[in-house]
């Protein structure tokens, strides 16, 4: 009891400390009063306005996140590659290229997904490069890179993702020269700068150019004219090459050869060069 009459008290107290400023505002002059009236009034109408200001602040906010948002999902459903690619490069630009290049079995058999650009995959983007008709270089150049993103963009659109079988969709398909209708190749290499070098008592190194790649051989005999057919003794290399070097063996010293070189390039179109002859050297 004696606990309630003590807070009763406090609180008695308390209240004639709080009503002492009312009872003095309350015989203040109306000056006084009507002062501090149109001093709230203006106070509420600084405060009405900065929260107008601060809505339309708000708003601008608002619509410029949901902007930014719209920008972000646009980025991220495109799939491009932003720089050009060399072996020992890793990254992300590397994974989407593995990712590309594993989407036919024939251009990456290995199918690696590492982010690190390694032999396999400058083995595949050769592959590619080939089907693109683009020099094989096996790093991804400016030419190679542009053909690429427009692969991209046309066989994955705006999902982000490399799809599976881009490569051999029939549309991506009709964009790789190699399955393009064009017309046949019916032209000849053309040889030329044909010498016998090195020749020593038993061998002799015979080379030739020719303007396209094409395979190497060499038809020779010790009689005059030479048949580039069987039982006519030969030499061969079956690479495309441009430059051409083969080496015949096994010659008897002292004897006049007499040759022929025969390049065909990959359709199959066959040059035969005039003969030539050489002499093996004395024991």
């Amino acid at each position: 009891m004696k606990k309630v009459f003590s807070t009763i008290l406090g609180l008695a107290v308390l209240f004639s400390i709080l009503s002492v400023p009312v009872v003095t505002q309350a015989v203040s002059s109306t000056s006084s009063a009507q002062e501090l009236i149109a001093t709230l009034q203006q106070q509420i109408a600084d405060l009405k306005a900065k929260i107008d200001a601060y809505n339309v602040q708000l708003e601008s906010l608002k619509k410029a996140q949901g902007e930014v948002k719209e920008a972000t999902k646009e980025v991220k459903g495109t799939l491009q590659l932003i720089k050009q690619l060399r072996k020992g490069m890793s990254g992300d630009d590397v994974k989407i290229l593995q990712e590309l290049l594993a989407t036919d079995s024939d251009i990456y058999p290995d199918g690696l997904i590492t982010g690190y650009f390694g032999k396999l995959t400058e083995k595949a983007v050769r592959k590619l490069q080939k089907k693109l008709c683009l020099e094989e270089v096996g790093s991804v150049g400016p030419k190679t890179l542009w053909k690429i993103n427009e692969l991209l963009t046309e066989g994955a659109g705006s999902s982000g993702k490399v799809p599976p079988g881009l490569l051999t969709a029939p549309g991506i398909q009709k964009k790789l020269c190699a399955t393009a209708t064009s017309t046949p190749d019916t032209v000849v290499p053309i040889i030329s700068e044909i010498t016998a070098t090195s020749t020593t008592a038993t061998t002799t190194q015979i080379k030739w150019l020719t303007n396209e790649k094409a395979n190497s051989k060499v038809w020779y005999a010790t009689a005059t004219p030479v048949v580039a057919a069987t039982p006519t003794a030969a030499a061969s290399s079956s690479d495309y090459v441009s430059n051409h070097a083969i080496t015949l063996s096994d010659l008897t010293a002292s004897t006049t050869y007499y040759y022929l070189v025969t390049s065909a390039d990959k359709s199959g179109n066959l040059a035969t060069s005039t003969e030539k002859s050489f002499t093996t050297l004395g024991q």
